[in-house]
């Protein structure tokens, strides 16, 4: 049986979605960018959790109207240290980036049912942010990087920044691939993932199949 072209293109979003796949394509990005990994992992310790947990909790960390402080507080207290993707810098400034996909899931859009559910329902998932200091040193931002844009970018971007009162940038994998700069990069990934499907074909194949 064929598959359908909601099949496939899901299918697609998980190939593309997978880490070994996509983060050396959004490393590159970044560096084009301007930006400087200073940690992958950025490993967030014991002490910084806490910081966050007292402004929380006296108030000096406002949460927008969609969060459940007291949920937050619960989880937070629970964490020896959050692990967010990446520790970056450009013009003295740092940043906090968290790569995310879920696969074929929705073909990959990041709309608000998806954000909602990942993001302000799940404090585990969004504590990274919270984190406005780092070791003593200011986080300028944080900067999230999911599959595919939906018609929805401006309400979702409102609402990550409105719950975390926080800078938010969203960046998208289909369209980070689109850039006539990391050409060279993603041909080389493309080529793995070849060499990968011709050796998962070597391996499954039967004898005497037509198309091995």
């Amino acid at each position: 049986m064929e598959h359908t072209p909601e099949q496939v293109s899901a299918f697609r979003y998980w190939i593309q979605g997978y880490q070994n796949f996509y983060e050396p394509i959004v490393g590159e990005y970044f560096r084009l960018a301007g930006y400087h990994v200073l940690r992958r992992p950025a490993v967030v310790g014991r002490a910084d959790i806490q910081q966050v947990i007292d402004a929380v909790f006296d108030g000096r960390k406002r949460l927008g109207p969609e969060l459940d402080r007291e949920s937050i507080l619960q989880r937070l207290r629970r964490r020896k240290r959050l692990q967010p993707d990446l520790l970056l810098e450009r013009a003295g400034r740092r940043y906090l980036a968290e790569l995310k996909s879920w696969g074929g899931y929705r073909s990959g859009v990041f709309d608000l049912s998806t954000a909602t559910a990942e993001f302000i329902a799940n404090p585990d998932r969004s504590a990274f942010f919270l984190i406005d200091t780092l070791e003593g040193i200011p986080i300028a931002g944080k900067l999230l990087v999911v599959s595919a844009r939906s018609p929805e970018h401006d309400q979702v971007l409102n609402l990550l920044k409105r719950a975390y009162q926080t800078e938010v940038e969203l960046l998208y994998l289909d369209e980070l691939f689109r850039a006539p700069q990391l050409a060279g990069i993603i041909d080389r990934q493309l080529r793995y993932l070849d060499a990968a499907v011709a050796e998962l074909k070597l391996t499954l194949c039967q004898p005497g199949q037509a198309d091995c």
